[in-house]
C-alpha cells in the first residue's frame, strides 16, 4: 500500500543584467521602500485544548477565524463549529453519521445527493472560506505538534466535504513523514506521551490509506462519497489519540500550547 503520489514543480527563472544595472535597481527600490512595513509571516493559531471525564475540546483563532471543536468521549462524537464575524458553521461527526448547519440551514450527508445540496448550503460562507486559507497558509508549515494536528485534521476534514477531499491525507502524509519512528526517547518529560500519539496517529494514516485504497474501486459518485466517509473515520481515530494524549499529559485539566 503506497502513499499518496507526490508531484514536484520546480520553476527556473534566469536572469542576466550588467552589475551596474543591478546596482542601480538595487538603489532605487531600497529608496521607493524606505519606510514601508516588510510583510508579515503566516502568524501562529492561538491554541487552547483540555478535558474531563466526559470529553476533549480546542478552541483556536487564527486571524478572523475561530474554532470551537468538542468531542465526546463514550460515543466518539465530534462537534467542530467554525466562525467569522455573523457566519457560522457548525459539523458534526458521530457513529459515522456526518450533519452540518450553517445559519438555520441544516443538511444530513447520506448520500452523493446530499453532497451537492451541501454545496448550496455552504456556498459563500466566509468560515469555510477563511478555514480553507488557514490550511492553506499552515500545513506545509506547521510543525504539527498534538495542538496543530487537533486543529488541522479538524479544518482538513471540513475542507473534504467542499472539493478538497485529499485534505486529510496530505496532512497525515506530511505527519508520517515527518515523525514516524522519531521522539521515542524516554528521558523526555512528555516523551510517553508523544510516542503514544504519534503511533496512533500513524496507525490512524494506515488505515486511511486502506480505505482509500477500496473506495478508489467503486464508480465516481459512491468513491466520492466513500472518501469523505475514509476521512470520518481517521478524523475519529486523530481525535481518539488526541484525548489520549491530553489524559496522558494531565488527567483533568486545560492545558495550553
Amino acid at each position: 500500500m503506497g502513499t499518496m503520489a507526490r508531484r514536484v514543480t520546480v520553476l527556473a527563472v534566469a536572469l542576466a543584467v550588467f552589475v551596474p544595472a543591478t546596482n542601480a535597481v538595487a538603489r532605487s527600490e531600497r529608496e521607493e521602500n524606505a519606510g514601508t512595513p516588510a510583510p508579515q509571516r503566516s502568524r501562529r493559531p492561538a491554541i487552547t485544548g483540555g478535558h474531563d471525564r466526559k470529553s476533549a475540546w480546542l478552541l483556536a483563532s487564527y486571524r478572523e477565524l475561530q474554532v470551537n471543536k468538542i468531542s465526546d468521549r463514550a460515543t466518539r462524537a465530534i462537534t467542530i463549529e467554525m466562525q467569522v464575524g455573523n457566519d457560522r458553521v457548525t459539523v458534526a461527526v458521530a457513529q459515522g453519521a456526518v450533519s452540518v448547519a450553517r445559519n438555520g440551514r441544516s443538511i444530513v450527508l447520506d448520500s452523493a445527493e446530499a453532497m451537492q445540496a451541501l454545496q448550496q448550503i455552504l456556498g459563500g460562507s466566509e468560515a469555510i472560506f477563511a478555514a480553507k486559507a488557514m490550511l492553506s497558509e499552515l500545513e506545509a508549515t506547521s510543525e504539527l505538534n498534538a495542538h496543530d494536528m487537533s486543529l488541522l485534521s479538524a479544518t482538513a476534514f471540513v475542507a473534504s466535504l467542499v472539493g478538497d477531499i485529499d485534505a486529510p491525507q496530505r496532512i497525515a502524509d506530511r505527519f508520517v513523514e515527518k515523525y514516524r519512528g522519531i521522539y521515542r526517547q524516554v528521558g523526555m518529560p512528555t516523551g510517553r506521551c508523544w510516542s503514544a500519539y504519534t503511533t496512533e496517529t500513524t496507525a490512524a494514516w494506515d488505515e486511511l490509506q486502506g480505505c482509500m485504497a477500496d473506495a478508489d474501486q467503486k464508480d465516481f459518485f459512491r468513491a466520492a462519497w466513500e472518501r469523505i466517509a475514509c476521512n470520518g473515520v481517521w478524523l475519529g481515530r486523530s481525535e481518539s489519540a488526541w484525548f489520549e494524549y491530553l489524559n496522558c499529559l494531565s488527567p483533568l485539566g486545560a492545558i495550553n500550547q
